[in-house]
């Protein structure tokens, strides 16, 4: 019944507003008279103040005021308030139209103050604190690493997130990024004894720290019911691929850990490109085509020419309720740094004309309840590589390999806490051209865990081990491992 008496004064002040032609426009001067004598009085009988008498100065807008929140504490509607309804009927006219004034400008302030109506705009900073310490038999080899990479740094990533859709169903993606964590500088930006120790959120726009850039640009679109195009100038191949074979991680700690096991196959170039994916159920096919050199206008470069720095990946995927498994296949043009996370001794060989056919075979499963239980995501690549003509191939890599196993547990212990951990080897040489036998083979691990201190804030303690970070670069009869110790901060808005 108390719900109902609001709705009833509504209704009454729209009849009342409407009835012979009545404007709503309200005589305040008349409004704000002393209220008579025999208002006073019904007020007290009807239970909604006992402070006034007759003799007190209370004005019919005051009075109007009272009325309403009477209303809202009342269960019926007595003769004395039906009465004051009545009479003052204009008043409550007057503050209906103030309120809905007041909201008028609200709704005019926020629209004023809104970002698009079409486009959502996210940011996510990450602070990054940490350090690497070297390990090895040989004291003037980790002497030397230390004295240039050895220093405690502090970097951060910033990016800002523009998505936009026109009919609901598409997206226009725009991504501009800053950062400062130099390739060149620090190993948590890839360098370093190699290129293993590059963070996920290590980014730099060109050779100049702190340059906002854009770092995504492509728009996706669907035709029918089961097809998905996307095109763009700066895009990669995660967005184009209808499933991805793997659930780790939540929160990335070394890039290497995030391409499902098969940094070949699931390279991360970036260029003009295009893509379509076809879904029906759980099953999907995906095919896409990325040019590195898109904008490149010499001769053989472009969009389509031998030195494109191209990548073509078509994936077969089957994804159902909690588990999923893709298998892969891609065509790279070497020489373009398309490939990241291997040995030094098999980026040489990238290096060199030719084309690197990469393959894998990814998936994963995870629990239908969060808690103790992990979900597994695991990856396998094997990668073939040919040399142009022109090339004295003798000693170069011919076939390379890579594996990742990783467990992470979500909501563990606490709520909107997680913890994972990977295992894997990055790309490695397993054959030669002339038959040599590589010795190229390292272990990479990873463990971390993040604490969602509210809805916009994590933090993030993570270690990391490189077993053999030079591979076959590393001298006979010496060793050298890494250990990374970090500390990620992510504000996310």
């Amino acid at each position: 019944m108390k719900r109902l008496l609001p709705l009833a004064l509504y209704g009454l002040l729209s009849v009342l507003s409407a009835h012979s032609g009545r404007s709503e426009i309200v005589d305040t001067t008349l409004s704000h008279t002393p209220l008579e004598p025999h208002l006073a009085r019904l007020l007290q009988i009807a239970g909604c103040t006992t402070e006034i008498s007759p003799t007190n100065s209370l004005n019919r807008v005051q009075a109007a005021s009272l009325l309403q929140d009477c209303l809202q504490r009342q269960g019926s509607t007595s003769e004395a308030i039906q009465r004051l309804l009545d009479e003052l009927s204009d008043e409550l006219i007057q503050q209906r139209n103030k309120r809905v004034n007041h909201l008028d400008d609200a709704v005019r302030s926020l629209e004023a103050t809104a970002f698009s109506p079409t486009t959502q705009l996210k940011g996510v900073t990450t602070l990054v604190i940490g350090a690497n310490a070297f390990g090895g038999n040989s004291a003037a080899q980790r002497n030397d690493i230390r004295s240039s990479f050895g220093a405690t740094i502090v970097g951060y990533d910033e990016k800002l997130i523009l998505r936009t859709s026109f009919t609901g169903q598409d997206l226009l993606n725009v991504r501009l990024r800053a950062g400062n964590l130099d390739s060149n500088q620090n190993t948590f930006g890839g360098g370093g004894p190699s290129q293993l120790s590059e963070l996920d959120v290590a980014f730099q726009q060109g050779p100049n720290p702190n340059k906002l850039g854009i770092n995504r640009a492509w728009y996706k679109f669907p035709v029918g019911e089961n097809w998905t195009f996307t095109v763009g100038s700066r895009v990669n191949q995660s967005v184009m691929l209808a499933m991805w074979p793997s659930v780790y991680p939540e929160d990335s700690v070394l890039d290497l850990f995030t391409q499902a096991g098969a940094s070949g196959a699931y390279s991360s170039n970036l260029g003009a490109g295009g893509g379509v994916m076809w879904e029906r159920g759980p099953l999907s096919i995906s095919l896409n085509y990325i040019a590195g050199q898109g904008e490149n206008g010499s001769s053989g470069s472009g969009l389509f020419g031998a030195d494109a720095g191209s990548s073509a990946t078509a994936q077969v995927g089957y994804a159902a309720d909690q588990w999923g498994i893709a298998a892969a296949l891609a065509t790279i043009q070497n020489g373009f740094g398309i490939i990241d996370y291997a040995s030094p001794f098999t980026l040489r060989s990238f290096n060199q004309p030719g084309i690197t056919t990469g393959t894998a075979l990814s998936g994963y499963w995870q629990p239908a309840r969060k808690g103790w239980g992990p979900s597994i995501s695991a990856g396998w690549g094997w990668n073939s590589t040919r040399y142009k003509n022109s090339v004295n191939s003798e000693g170069l890599v011919s076939i390379s390999q890579s594996w990742t196993v990783a467990l992470q547990w979500t909501d563990w212990l606490l709520n909107d806490t997680s913890l994972g951990l990977a295992v894997g080897q990055p790309i490695f040489a397993t054959a030669l051209k002339g038959g040599a036998t590589p010795d190229d083979a390292s272990f990479a691990m990873e463990g971390w865990l993040m604490v969602q201190i509210s809805d916009s804030i994590s933090v993030t303690p993570a270690v990391f081990y490189l077993s053999r970070p030079f591979g076959a670069d590393t001298p006979r009869g010496t060793s050298l491992s890494q250990l990374g110790t970090l500390m990620k901060t992510t504000v996310r808005f």
